[in-house]
């Protein structure tokens, strides 16, 4: 099913828990590119691109800089634009109000720590790859919120499940591709996934289980919200 806002509304309202999963698409929804070469990156990180020949975010993170110092400069300019100086986005309390009275659990892949600084509950959020704060030495966070993923899917094995997706790429092997294959595992399990159109991929198994909602994020949660 595409773009069936009323009944995406309806599978979150009956769900007993959602699991949101999360990806770049969220953040550039929030106006946040990790991998563009774009007027915020320049703005905030130019004498890394004038000294290194950096183009975006990511190519900062795993930059081999020549000294500590250097590394640490460059993680204090990204503190600053994606986490200190943030204020919060709209987008966070309009999923808040699309989960409410429902248990959640956030998965992402991204590192900017806004599902908690918008309020989200830190022992609800498993951010696989680690974030930019823990980015030294991820292997013990990652592990802790593992385990309170893993007691949050044993909880709501063979019930109503709704696995919400925001903006994960249509070929993602991190998040996508394990959470579809449960989809597949579990007849009442049900999933949403919101990108833009040439972002969502449903594969036949499990398309009678999912709703593709093609467009921005902000679009399909303002339609999913007329259905109240």
């Amino acid at each position: 099913m595409e773009n069936d806002f009323k009944t995406a509304k309806q599978w979150l309202d009956a769900a007993d828990a959602i699991l949101i999963s999360a990806s770049n698409g969220l953040s550039i929804a929030e106006g946040y590119n990790i991998f563009a070469h774009d007027q915020a990156f320049m703005t905030h990180f130019a004498p890394f691109a004038h000294r290194y020949g950096l183009t975006n975010i990511i190519q900062g993170v795993l930059y081999p800089y020549p000294d500590p110092t250097e590394r640490q400069a460059f993680y204090t300019a990204l503190f600053a634009y994606m986490i200190d100086d943030y204020a919060g986005n709209p987008i966070f309390q309009t999923l808040k109000t699309l989960i409410t009275h429902h248990d959640y659990f956030v998965v992402t892949s991204n590192g900017d720590l806004h599902f908690q600084l918008n309020g989200f509950a830190p022992a609800k959020i498993f951010e696989i790859e680690g974030n930019f704060k823990n980015n030294q030495a991820p292997a013990a966070d990652i592990h802790r919120q593992q385990q309170l993923f893993n007691t949050f899917m044993q909880r709501y094995t063979d019930t109503h499940l709704v696995i919400l997706e925001l903006g994960v790429g249509a070929r993602n092997q991190l998040l996508k591709a394990p959470l579809m294959q449960l989809v597949a595992q579990h007849p009442t399990y049900r999933y949403i996934t919101l990108n833009l159109p040439s972002e969502i991929n449903i594969p036949a198994a499990i398309a009678a289980q999912t709703i593709g909602l093609a467009g921005t994020i902000q679009h399909s949660f303002k339609e999913m919200l007329k259905n109240v």
